[in-house]
């Protein structure tokens, strides 16, 4: 067995987003000799002769002490070559093309950069031979013959195939029979090493806490990528419910799904409560046209005022006498029933519906939505929902009788913040999340203003000390009176340049701070939560889940030592 570098178990290489990588590692690994070394994903940046720098990646680096080095580039998927414009194209399991570079250019520039590396190294006035021997190479893991790649320029001897990988040791044979020259000298065990040093040379430093949270996020990506087959799951089915705990991935599903729906020519409606959340989603598909993007009461709203402009009726006068009330009626109710009459008024109808946060759908809420499909009867309605996430206290009856798909994983949050979150999530068992990370920390201080000094002080280390974007933190109030403790917030300055935004991005180094229900729905690297005696009292145990559950990396809990007693786990 070759000596791969690094070692990679099988759960990680199922990780890889190539398959074809990690089957040519695996046929590395099994089948060439024992003091063969394999470098997988080897990346440089140099300066060479003629001053100009040079930035790169081999997929694979194979240093054999028999003969030489190598750089062997890997294709998985099938592959295509125009020649009438030289252009090579990516072929997907559909027949769609993508453009891609030239496989056999990429193989040639790595393996001149391999030798001006080690050339160019001090240490390889070391190596006792004269000439070595370099040589590229491509693989295809996932083709069955490779003739038609054949050409002047691309030997049969270099290229290979499926069968080639079943039987690699008897390639890479071929492959360095087709490099070697009369006068070449093997490489030896001697320049292996050194190769293997100057290439690979293990360095060992302690990484700011960003680099931690950077690799997390790219392993995060992969986990909610996973997600995903729920989307294939539900299939050609018309309407369905899609439920799942904090970090089970439900927003970004549903943003996949509305994006599926509008590249096939539908006009897409994407609600949710939140309007913070509905601005970062409208964002997130600026690109797709046919979707809109709104929370529930901005429908309402431009749906009323598209009434009067129409017809010069006032919807919302007209909802006050039939349903008179305060504030928080006209919300729950009046504007229900405004945009109710308003789909009897306004032509503009939607092809489907996707919905986040629909726990906070109230039955007022869903007896306007149906009406706003073009078709009520074969129109797509896609709900996703967590009943743990109720903060408004309001019963919604959903308009899909069947059974809800369930997302079982998290995939958000570090398995310390999962811990501490999910002692608070009552419902179907949602799967620990393979995150490792920094434990909760819990900073208890009794009087509020010492607890706007530690937060003020948490959020300066994570910026300061820990390289932390100061975008990528947040400070989540779950303390009442609201008015009160954006008061104490406030009236604490920041050092470092860095200030507070208040429920909304401010200047480039400024620190957001907004409340647990508006935030819900979102997310954060790093959190800290505030909560007041209260919320323990009144046992609102939504808000330290919801609250908790933002946090993908890092999470500090701040409140009296009584609060943090009733939050230990």
């Amino acid at each position: 067995m070759a000596r791969m570098i690094p070692v990679l178990d099988a759960e990680q290489l199922g990780q890889f987003r190539s398959r074809a990588e990690a089957r040519f590692y695996e046929a590395c690994r099994d089948q060439l000799p024992d003091d063969v070394v394999v470098i997988y994903s080897s990346g440089w940046i140099y300066r060479d002769k003629g001053g100009k720098v040079r930035e790169g990646e081999v997929d694979f680096t194979i240093l054999s002490p028999d003969s030489g080095v190598f750089a062997v580039e890997v294709k998985g998927g099938g592959v295509a070559f125009d020649p009438t414009f030289g252009k090579w194209f990516s072929v997907d399991r559909s027949g769609n093309k993508h453009q891609i570079k030239d496989p056999f250019r990429q193989a040639s520039n790595e393996r001149h950069a391999l030798l001006d590396q080690l050339k160019g190294h001090p240490d390889w006035a070391r190596w006792p031979g004269k000439r070595l021997i370099i040589g590229h190479a491509v693989a295809f893991p996932d083709l069955n013959g490779v003739l038609e790649l054949e050409s002047g320029d691309r030997p049969r001897a270099i290229i290979g195939a499926r069968k080639d990988i079943d039987e690699l040791g008897l390639w890479f044979d071929r492959v360095v029979r087709f490099w070697r020259q009369a006068g070449d000298d093997s490489l030896g065990v001697r320049g292996a090493k050194l190769a293997e040093d100057i290439l690979c040379k293990s360095i060992e430093v302690r990484p700011v806490l960003r680099s931690s949270i950077d690799d997390t996020e790219r392993q995060r990506i992969r986990l909610t990528n996973r997600q995903a087959k729920v989307l294939r799951t539900i299939g050609g089915r018309r309407r369905a419910v899609i439920a799942g705990g904090a970090g089970t991935g439900k927003t970004l599903i549903a943003v996949d799904k509305a994006r599926q729906l509008a590249q096939q020519g539908f006009s897409v409606l994407f609600l949710c409560y939140n309007r913070p959340l509905a601005e970062i989603l409208a964002i997130s598909l600026s690109d797709a046209p046919k979707v809109t993007v709104c929370s529930f009461h901005q429908l309402c709203d431009r749906r009323v005022r598209a009434v009067a402009a129409l017809t010069g009726r006032n919807l919302m006068a007209e909802a006050s006498v039939a349903y008179p009330g305060g504030d928080e009626h006209r919300f729950n109710v009046q504007m229900p029933y405004a945009l109710a009459l308003s789909n009897e008024l306004l032509p503009e109808k939607f092809d489907a519906i996707v919905i986040d946060e629909a726990q906070d759908f109230s039955d007022e809420y869903w007896f306007s939505i149906d009406e706003l499909l073009s078709d009520q009867v074969s129109g797509h309605l896609y709900i996703f929902i967590d009943q743990n996430q109720s903060l408004y206290a309001r019963h919604g009856n959903l308009p899909v009788a069947d059974d809800p798909y369930y997302l079982t994983e998290n995939c958000r949050n570090t398995v310390p913040i999962h811990q501490l979150g999910y002692q608070f999530y009552s419902g179907d068992p949602i799967d620990e999340p393979a995150l490792l990370g920094p434990n909760v920390e819990r900073l208890a201080r009794d009087s509020v203003d010492a607890q706007v000094e530690a937060i003020g002080k948490r959020v300066e280390r994570w910026v300061l000390e820990d390289a932390l974007d100061p975008k990528d933190i947040v400070v989540l109030v779950a303390k009442r009176p609201k008015g009160y403790a954006y008061e104490l917030i406030r009236g604490h300055s920041l050092t470092g340049g860095l200030s507070w935004g208040e429920e909304q991005r401010g200047k480039s180094r400024s620190i957001l701070f907004d409340t647990v229900p508006r935030f819900k729905g979102l997310e954060a690297q790093a959190v800290v939560l505030w909560i007041g005696d209260e919320v323990i009292d009144e046992k609102l145990w939504e808000l330290l889940y919801v609250g908790s559950t933002r946090a993908k990396s890092l999470l500090s809990v701040v409140g009296s030592r009584r609060a943090l007693s009733a939050i230990s786990n």
